[in-house]
């Protein structure tokens, strides 16, 4: 077989395919009958899928809010930043998408997927269709391809599914391929890969190898290659919704989501069965903080604990703190074959000693410094756990100009380092820059290109319920303590839930975290009873053994949850008004055995003595005259009689706190949704910035406003010269003279 090594090039009808050299082409009707056929063919694509990772980032973030292009910088990234690429542009060829496409077109029109042996497990025997994992994961990765270019170009965009072998299908298929705006390839693609989500259970990633560890490129694991199906429908339905304005399509993309997120628990529902490799996908409890000395916060140390969320290694796949979900292997030596060219544009390049061509605008600086960072701690000698706000002025000057005021991640991933009056930067996502033997030296944090993390899929689990929730009250308190606090079934039963009608309560049941031995965020049982968000754990390694979900906030602001500056009073219903049903008083155990016992249940339960007698018409009873042996029946008959009472009383309490609740959250619906829309916006800057993520997200926002305004506006805070430009919404997207754009 003749696999594909450069491939069909899309640039006018009569100039179809960029031939290369003549071995390029598909032969005969060559079927794939056998694991070698596919893995050789799955790792061409893999192969191919290095030509348009840099600029898939590039696109995504250059023409976003976060990032400005230096001064020294190429030509090409500059116009990119500034909405003027051209047809010579270097990264604006849509040929090298094509190229991948084309090989999975083959791929999903060759490859025998009811091919099956027999395997065994545990003795027993059961059928396994060899092919079918690389098929699904081909499958994803055409869909992912088109939506990238759906994003990038827009308009006009030529989808073809079959494999073009010649000149003759070029032109045939070509002419009569639909061409399709970003919409279009949503619905599209969602028909393609809906009818395959019953093979994620079983063929969500192939063997090859040994199970996860050992990657394509000698580094990175495997499974990490696989772009899973489920993230991929969550896109297309993510997108779709924001497009289309319906909250009702957000609702499946968070359930797409989720499904890959969580996956099925025991029997009793404790422990998630991890099959296939599957990734251990908590936001883990590592965090960039400031230390405490001397009960005071030290502003000269922090704990740093971010670097796995980047880091794409041989033993980076599965376990608590790591962060990748899949990743685009890239070659580790700069002149071969294709090698990260992010390491060099956003850091110091180290064999020319040229500053970084990427940095962080004034307004990814003013998202970090605009946070209020606010932590717990525990004072050395006492019991009492504070909650402290960090003002910017009790931190360093020199820290300051680090970014470390506010929100810590913008701090403790930009790396600057000034030799000889020369300030050389970097951004640790990527790459870190020190100094060695004299010299400035780049060591990378990872050599690959990031498609999903952990983090990323949660905000965008929030930012899809969050949509949802402008039908379904409750649904944006779910959003917010993503963000805030972290997900576990506490969260859910306790502080979701109950807000929820009776139809949305249904609908929000779909989204379980059943693991409790996986998923615990600060209000799992081993917390404080009656105060579990103010538990403060001794030392880090008891915080990092009870807690393993926390909100994508508190990555870098202690504990949003705690803040008063974060999420606005407004936002939630007031219990201080007059309806609000107030809670009557518990019912108090008492000591002692007769007549002293009744004295003890009067003295300690006044408010229920009182409503026993007017509600329930049960007196205290009289005892005068009586003997011990005929008071003690008749006063524990009280006792139980108050104790049943009272939890009548709480149960028709919660009865009515629920149902006041959920009046309340319908009416405050609208400006829950607003107040958590806007933490998304942020947190998005915080989260995910540089990672090639924002544009599409502002994209996805305005939308979803049905405002041009809203992504116009923030672009404009970088580079005031694009606002009105980017009021048009065609200006938004890159043309190319070919088959696409104008």
């Amino acid at each position: 077989m003749l696999l594909v090594c450069s491939a069909t090039a899309f640039v006018s009808c009569s100039d179809m395919l960029d031939l290369g050299n003549e071995n390029i082409l598909y032969t005969g009707d060559h079927k794939l009958q056998s694991a070698n056929d596919t893995v050789n063919t799955f790792v061409g694509i893999l192969a191919q899928l290095q030509k348009i990772g840099v600029r898939t980032n590039l696109f995504g973030e250059l023409r976003g809010d976060l990032v400005n292009v230096a001064s020294t910088a190429n030509t090409s990234l500059k116009d990119i930043a500034d909405f003027v690429v051209t047809d010579d542009n270097p990264y604006n060829n849509p040929r090298d998408y094509y190229a991948v496409i084309n090989n999975c077109n083959y791929f999903l029109a060759n490859a025998n997927t009811e091919l099956s042996e027999k395997r065994y497990q545990n003795g027993a025997a059961s059928t396994y269709f060899v092919l079918r994992a690389e098929a699904l994961a081909v499958r994803s990765i055409r869909a992912w391809l088109y939506l990238q270019l759906g994003q990038i170009y827009g308009e006009n965009i030529p989808v073809v599914k079959e494999p073009i072998l010649s000149l003759d299908d070029a032109e045939n298929q070509l002419s009569n391929a639909p061409k399709m705006n970003l919409r279009q390839i949503c619905q599209e693609f969602i028909t393609d890969l809906e009818p395959y989500i019953g093979w994620a259970q079983e063929y969500l990633y192939p063997y090859h190898g040994n199970p996860g560890r050992e990657g394509y490129n000698g580094n990175m694991p495997s499974r990490m290659s696989v772009i899973p199906i489920q993230l991929v429908l969550g896109d297309l339905y993510l997108w779709r919704a924001s497009l289309e304005q319906n909250p009702d399509l957000a609702f499946q993309a968070a359930k797409y989501y989720y499904d890959y997120l969580i996956w099925t628990p025991n029997a009793q529902g404790t422990t998630i069965v991890n099959t296939g490799y599957k990734h251990v996908n908590v936001t883990s409890p590592y965090r960039d903080r400031w230390a405490f000395s001397a009960g005071n916060f030290s502003t000269d140390g922090w704990y740093n604990q971010g670097i796995s969320w980047y880091y794409t290694g041989s033993n980076s796949f599965g376990g608590l703190g790591d962060d990748v979900i899949s990743a685009i292997a890239m070659d580790s030596v700069v002149n071969e074959g294709h090698y990260n060219e992010l390491l060099q544009l956003y850091c110091l390049n180290e064999e020319t000693q040229q500053p970084a061509s990427i940095e962080p605008s004034q307004p990814c600086i003013n998202y970090s410094k605009q946070q209020t960072y606010g932590d717990i701690y525990q004072p050395a000698g006492t019991n009492t756990i504070q909650f402290v706000k960090l003002s910017p002025e009790a931190i360093q000057e020199s820290m300051r100009q680090r970014y470390f005021d506010g929100d810590l991640r913008l701090g403790c991933f930009f790396n600057s380092l000034t030799v000889e009056g020369t300030e050389y930067k970097g951004i640790s996502k990527f790459a870190n820059i020190s100094r060695q033997d004299g010299r400035m030296r780049i060591s990378s944090t990872t050599r690959d290109i990031i498609i999903y993390r952990t983090g990323d899929i949660y905000l965008r689990l929030a930012e899809a319920i969050n949509y949802a929730g402008k039908n379904h009250p409750g649904f944006q308190k779910m959003a917010y303590y993503i963000l805030s606090l972290g997900l576990d079934e506490y969260v859910m039963e306790d502080l979701v839930k109950p807000i929820c009608n009776k139809s949305d309560s249904t609908a929000i049941s779909y989204f379980r975290f059943p693991g409790r031995d996986i998923f615990r965020t600060q209000l799992s049982t081993q917390t404080t009873e009656g105060h579990p968000e103010l538990e403060y754990f001794g030392t880090d390694a008891e915080f990092y053994r009870v807690v393993t979900q926390i909100g994508i906030h508190q990555r870098g602001s202690g504990f949003p949850f705690l803040n008063p500056d974060y999420y606005p009073k407004d936002a939630d219903p007031d219990t201080s008004i007059v309806s609000y049903p107030r809670q009557p008083a518990k019912y108090v155990a008492s000591s002692g055995t007769g007549s002293t016992l009744l004295k003890n249940l009067v003295k300690n339960n006044p408010d229920l003595v009182d409503s026993l007698e007017t509600r329930e018409g049960i007196p205290v009873p009289e005892t005068s005259g009586l003997t011990p042996g005929e008071i003690i029946p008749l006063v524990n008959e009280y006792n139980a009689q108050m104790m049943a009472c009272s939890e009548k009383y709480q149960r028709n309490w919660k009865i009515r706190e629920k149902a006041w609740f959920q009046s309340q959250t319908a009416l405050l619906k609208d400006r829950q949704y607003e107040v958590v829309d806007s933490l998304l916006d942020i947190e998005s800057a915080l989260e995910t910035c540089f990672e090639g993520h924002r544009f599409g997200y502002l994209m996805r926002a305005a939308y979803r406003h049905n405002d041009p305004a809203y992504l116009a506006n923030r672009v404009g805070e970088r580079n005031p010269a694009l606002k009105g430009k980017l009021i048009n919404t065609d200006n938004w997207f890159i043309r190319w003279k070919g088959l696409i754009g104008k």
